[in-house]
Order: C-alpha cells, then sequence, then structure tokens
C-alpha cells in the first residue's frame, strides 16, 4: 500500500517484463527505433551505396544547385552595367540566398523525378531511362528560362514571370519572333546548350543501380523524401508561425532592391506567380492628365515652416478592433476592455470611423510605412514586392533619422526581416535580441509588457530623431495572458478580450515608462492595428465595413493636433498625414490622404469578396468589373441594411468613377513599378 501506484499495479517488481509493462512496450519501441536507425546508417553509407537511387537522386540534384548558380553568375555578367559594382559580402549573402531560392525552384521542377525515383519502380531498366530522359529535359527547361531571362532582362527590369509568358499569347507572330531572338541571340542558345550537355554528362556519370531493395526500405525513403522535400519548398524553415519561401523573403540577403532579381531565378518567379492572377494597365481615363485630375497619389505638402525633426514611434496592435473600443463602440457590454488607449485617443487627432486597409499582417506594414494597399493579394507576396518604395521609414532615413523595428516573434516571422529591409529600417530587435525565452508565451513570441517594456528602453539607447515601429502579438490565437493576470482582467464572450485587457495593460505600463523621458515631448506616436479579430458579436461590426473597423489615431505630446475628425481614417493616411506634422514639403507617392488637409478627398478602399469604396459619408461595392452595385450612408446604416443605389445612381456613378481613377493609379503604376517620384 505504501507503494508508487505505477508499482503496485505491477507487483512490487516496477521492471518485471509482463507484456502489459509500460517499461517492456517503450523497450520494444526504442528497439525498433534503433533497428530502423542501424538500417538507415547501412543504407547512407555512400562507400557501400554509392549508386543506390537515393544517392543518384541526391548527386543530381546538388548538381543541378550548382549549374543554377552559374546560371545566376551568367545572368550578372549580361546585365552587370544594371547591376552595378556588388561587394563580396553582399556577393556571400546573394549566394546563400540563392542556394535557398535555388532549392525551391529545383525541387518543383524535378517534384515527378523525385517521386519516381524513390520509388519500387525504380528498379527496372526502362524506367530508369525514362527517368534519365525526364531528368535532362525539365532541368534543361528550367535552366533555358534563366538563360533567356538574361538577355530579356534589360528590356524587362524584371525576372520573367507566369503572367509573362501568358502575355505572349498575344503576338500572332510569335514564329518570326522566334527565329530574330534566335539568329540575334545566339548567345543564349549556345550557353543553353553548354547547360545543357552538362545534364547529359549527368546523367552518364552518375548512375542508379538496378538492386533490388525490400519494400519497406522503399517505404521509409519515400516517407524522408516526402518530409525534406516539404521542407525545401517551404524554404527550409518548418517553425510555427512562418509562411513558405516568396518574393518577399529576398530583402533578408540584399542592401538594395535593384539587386532582388540576383537572389531568386527565372524558374522560381514563374512557379511563384503561377496562382497569382496577371494585372493588366487600365484604361479608364486616355490621358494622364486626366487621370491625375480625378486621383494624383504624387503628392507634396504646401508649408513655409521648418522641417520638425520629431522621433515618430508606431505601435501596431495585434488584431485590435473597433468593437471592443469605447469610442467606436457605445455597447457598454464590449467597449470596456481598452480604457488606456481609449483615454490616449481622446487625446489625439483621431475619427470613430477609421478602417484597416486588409484582412492580414502582412498586408499592414506596406500599408502603415509605404502607403501601399492589398487590393488582389497581399502586396508583399506578389512579384511586385521588390518595386522601389521610397516608404515612411525610407523618407525619415534620407532626412538623418535612424530607423528600428521591433517584434517580439522569432526573427524572420512573417517575412517582417525582409520587408523591413526593403522599407529602410536600419535595426530589427526579434525575441533573439530580447533573449530572455523566460517571457515566450510558448507560441508565438515575447508577451507584450515585457517586450513593450524592452522597446521603451531602447528607444532611450537610440540616436535621435528616430523612427520606430513595435508590433505586438499577445491577442493571437491561441488568446492566452500570463498566468499572473489570469484572475485579474476583465473577460467576454470570447477569450480575445482578455488579450485585449492585457495589451490595453501593457500599453499603460509603456507610457508610464518613457513619459518622463527627455525625448517623450518631442515625439509622435502612431498607434494602429494591423487587422480586426476574426470574429463578431455585434451585428454593425459583423458588415463588410465593420470587420475592417480598427483604431488610428496620433498622438504628440509636445504638439496641439488633439481633435475628432469627420473623415475616415486609413492605414494608407499615416504617411501623407505624419510627413504634414513633420512638415515635409518634398514631392511623395501615397494612396492615402492626408488627413490634415481640409481639401483632400475623404475616401478609403479595401477588398471584402469584393472592392469597397468610401467616399465622404457613402459606401460603394463594386462587382469584378469595377461596377457600382450596392451603395450605402455607413455612419447612418451602420448595419448595412439599406442598399440605396436604386435612387442615387448619379451619386454611385460619380464614385465608381472615383475608385477607377485609385485603382488606375494604383494598378498601373505597380506594374510599371512607378512607386517613387522621379
Amino acid at each position: 500500500e505504501h507503494l508508487p501506484y505505477k508499482q503496485r499495479v505491477r507487483g512490487s517488481n516496477p521492471f518485471a517484463p509482463t507484456l502489459l509493462s509500460p517499461i517492456f512496450l517503450r523497450g520494444l519501441g526504442f528497439s525498433y527505433l534503433y533497428f530502423k536507425a542501424m538500417k538507415f546508417a547501412e543504407i547512407l553509407k555512400p562507400s557501400v551505396y554509392r549508386h543506390a537511387i537515393w544517392w543518384t537522386l541526391f548527386y543530381r540534384i546538388l548538381m543541378v544547385l550548382v549549374l543554377f548558380m552559374i546560371s545566376r553568375f551568367q545572368f550578372y555578367f549580361a546585365n552587370s552595367d544594371i547591376f552595378g559594382e556588388i561587394s563580396g559580402l553582399e556577393w556571400k549573402n546573394i549566394v546563400l540566398g540563392g542556394i535557398r531560392f535555388d532549392l525551391v525552384a529545383v525541387l518543383y521542377i524535378n517534384i515527378l523525378y523525385i517521386f519516381l525515383q524513390v520509388s519500387p519502380l525504380s528498379q527496372f531498366t526502362w524506367v530508369q531511362k525514362f527517368l534519365d530522359f525526364l531528368f535532362v529535359i525539365t532541368n534543361s527547361l528550367g535552366l533555358l528560362a534563366n538563360c533567356v531571362d538574361a538577355s530579356y532582362y534589360p528590356f524587362n527590369l524584371k525576372r520573367l514571370s507566369w503572367g509573362s509568358l501568358k502575355e505572349l499569347e498575344g503576338f500572332n507572330n510569335g514564329g518570326d519572333l522566334f527565329v530574330s531572338f534566335f539568329v540575334h541571340y545566339w548567345v543564349v542558345w549556345l550557353t543553353w546548350a553548354v547547360f545543357v550537355f552538362a545534364l547529359i554528362l549527368i546523367v552518364r556519370k552518375i548512375k542508379s543501380s538496378t538492386k533490388t531493395n525490400s519494400l519497406h526500405v522503399y517505404i521509409d525513403v519515400f516517407i524522408i523524401t516526402a518530409l525534406a522535400f516539404i521542407a525545401g519548398v517551404r524554404g527550409g524553415d518548418l517553425r510555427y508561425s512562418t509562411r513558405p519561401l516568396s518574393f518577399n523573403n529576398v530583402g533578408e540577403y540584399i542592401k538594395s532592391p535593384q539587386n532582388a532579381p540576383l537572389v531568386f531565378s527565372t524558374p522560381f518567379s514563374i512557379f511563384k506567380s503561377l496562382k497569382e492572377k496577371p494585372l493588366h494597365k487600365l484604361a479608364f481615363y486616355d490621358t494622364e492628365a486626366s487621370l491625375s485630375s480625378v486621383f494624383n497619389p504624387v503628392q507634396q505638402i504646401q508649408t513655409a515652416g521648418e522641417f520638425k525633426k520629431m522621433n515618430v514611434v508606431v505601435l501596431v496592435l495585434e488584431s485590435f478592433m473597433e468593437e471592443v473600443s469605447g469610442v467606436g463602440n457605445k455597447n457598454p457590454l464590449t467597449n470596456h476592455f481598452t480604457p488606456f488607449i481609449d483615454s490616449l485617443r481622446q487625446k489625439s487627432l483621431y475619427s470613430e470611423f477609421s478602417i484597416a486597409n486588409g484582412k492580414k499582417s502582412i498586408e499592414a506594414l506596406p500599408a502603415v510605412w509605404g502607403s501601399i494597399p492589398s487590393l488582389e493579394q497581399p502586396f508583399v507576396l506578389t512579384k511586385y514586392a521588390s518595386n522601389k518604395v521610397r516608404s515612411l521609414p525610407q523618407i525619415l532615413k534620407e532626412e538623418g533619422y535612424h530607423t528600428s523595428f521591433f517584434h517580439g516573434a522569432p526573427n524572420g516571422s512573417m517575412g517582417f526581416t525582409a520587408l523591413a529591409n526593403f522599407m529602410g529600417i536600419d535595426d530589427y530587435y526579434g525575441k533573439n535580441e530580447f533573449n530572455n525565452n523566460n517571457e515566450f508565451d510558448g507560441i508565438w513570441g515575447i508577451w507584450d509588457e515585457p517586450f513593450l517594456q524592452y522597446f521603451g528602453k531602447k528607444l532611450g539607447e537610440l540616436p535621435q530623431p528616430f523612427f520606430s515601429t513595435v508590433f505586438t502579438l499577445s491577442s493571437h490565437d491561441p488568446f492566452k495572458v500570463p498566468e499572473k493576470y489570469e484572475n485579474v482582467l476583465p473577460g467576454g464572450v470570447h477569450p480575445i478580450y482578455k488579450t485585449f485587457a492585457y495589451s490595453d495593460r501593457s500599453l499603460r505600463e509603456f507610457f508610464n515608462k518613457v513619459k518622463n523621458e527627455p525625448w517623450f515631448t518631442n515625439t509622435l506616436f502612431i498607434i494602429t492595428a494591423d487587422h480586426t479579430g476574426a470574429f463578431s458579436t455585434l451585428p454593425e461590426f459583423s458588415t463588410s465595413l465593420g470587420r475592417f473597423r480598427i483604431p488610428i489615431f496620433f498622438y504628440a505630446p509636445g504638439l496641439a493636433i488633439a481633435t475628432k475628425s469627420d473623415k475616415v481614417f486609413q492605414q494608407l493616411d499615416i504617411l501623407p498625414t505624419t510627413l504634414q506634422i513633420l512638415q515635409y514639403n518634398k514631392p511623395f507617392v501615397s494612396f492615402g490622404k492626408n488627413l490634415l488637409d481640409p481639401n483632400a478627398k475623404n475616401f478609403a478602399v479595401n477588398k471584402y469578396e469584393s472592392y469597397q469604396y468610401i467616399y465622404g459619408n457613402h459606401l460603394l461595392k463594386l462587382n469584378a468589373e469595377y461596377k457600382g452595385v450596392e451603395l450605402y450612408e455607413y455612419k447612418i446604416d451602420q448595419r448595412m441594411k439599406h442598399n440605396i443605389i436604386s435612387k442615387n445612381r448619379e451619386l454611385a456613378e460619380q464614385i465608381e468613377q472615383e475608385f477607377k481613377a485609385f485603382i488606375q493609379q494604383f494598378q498601373n503604376r505597380m506594374i510599371e513599378d512607378r512607386f517613387t517620384v522621379k
């Protein structure tokens, strides 16, 4: 009776080898794993299985990666006058990034070859001959794309994409063009012939044995190959909260966006743009003058004052929505979770109607930093992600600002490292720099309270003037708060409410920490959210507009800007409004409006199943052909129950024309890489 429970149910000897003994079962399990490990050790010995099918696969893929790297250098030398001189350190990063991107492309190219090679069919001689042929053909096509692009790049200044290939369908003289290209660009075909010869040499020198192996060996190797393939096509990263490798990740390996095409290959560009809906230039307005008279993204603030070198701090709050705010929501059951943010907001430049321009975290920073919306799909996932952009941090950097970004997640999460590099951020501070796993929430990153305290401390160490952004994360699924606050903070019908209360408390502690710092009164604080949560409990926040309503406000303790605006605020407005407050007087491109300009049109835009364009006090929903189909007075009719388009056709058509000017400017400039003022 005094023995532990596990010993009592098994008898006095805890190691009795009964068939039901947990230790006996564990022993069998470990024995099985040990046996498997020994079998794989034998399989992977190059000296014994040098020509086994899996080693043939490994060596051939490795050699293709070498050929892709050679084609990268050939691409550079063919266009060295465009790229200019590149330092040895940047070349090192380009090569490292190139290996990662090439692996994705090569695995996609060889997907059929890889899985046939590790299947039992590969034991047949005729199958091996087919696989040799398949290997040469598919990789030849991939290398041909690189060779062609080396000569075509000066005309396009971008790697070819799937959309580029689809554009060729419009040429009815394709045969003549092919002959002309073949004659004038003979060096392309000569280079490609060398690569094809190398591939033929590879299949002749690295042969597979047709030695028969047992079925269980093939099953094991197939499973390992599948797992390795998944890791490879994701870019080698299987961590929680990370996304597969995309164009945006190029920023991790370069200093200048112009060098982005050296990191990824043309096959990567084509594969990654397969699902991308190709953009076409729009021509609702025939001339640039008529288009710009309706909407012109090139802005210049008229000011006689000197540029104010105020510090700028942007706080992006994860998933915060207007539903929990006492400013935009008057329902007492759901508006008491952010008392500090509400109090700060009423000391700021704010509006009761402010919206996000997207529904994903990766859409928020391009909108906040670059005034770039995500309409068809997130900007950072498109082939245009490497377009030249003069973002807010880049503009301020040109004025002598130090720029930084803080995010408590594992470094590189959400592709923010790459985006920060592209947008002109000097220093990135993540979970690695925080360097204290005791404050790790176990899933997403560092709890908001300690990370915001760390953020406040680091701000005091940065050279002034500074531009800095922090992105919180605690209000993420599964909506946990630190144990010490579990019974302290208010809860609601959804667990996310308690995380909002926690983040609000964390923000209060942050301001308490920094309010006595010497730099505090010379700082502009911009508080916003990345997007709303995935749910809503009130009908007015369940509409296509309500699902985008977030807080956006500008707090400057040293300036008299506090006022309630009747305009609709959007994330795109942050760049031009900040530059107005700082009295920046040089031209810039922004797809948002200056909230302090009394003559600026009051508009906002996003997409939720269909485009919706706010203009004044009305919201117009448009169909896929950009035709207005629903019209609402969104401030009066917050539940959007009354479609008034039939009675207001003239107004709907006017708003439709305003939207068409906006979408034409954005889409055409994105295609033409005109997000900067020349």
